[in-house]
């Protein structure tokens, strides 16, 4: 099939479809890319925000320090 002809049947899908190719796709991709990018029954970290309570105090601190220099 060439590439034209599958790009027209493509666009004759529907949304669902078309982002259920999409993810076929990139996860396609993503495997020869990097054949071992997600192994099985491993444990991967994930940051989250919760307990940074002083990354978030620096933030607040930066934007206070912001807003004073901008009201001035």
């Amino acid at each position: 099939m060439l590439l034209a002809e599958l790009m027209s049947q493509i666009q004759t899908l529907p949304r669902i479809d078309k982002l259920r190719l999409m993810q076929f796709l990139a996860t396609e991709l993503v495997k020869e890319e990097d054949t071992n990018f997600f192994v099985a029954n491993q444990e991967y970290p994930v940051w989250s925000p919760y307990d940074c309570s002083e990354a978030a105090n620096i933030l607040m601190n930066l934007l206070a320090t912001k807003q004073q220099e901008k009201n001035g």
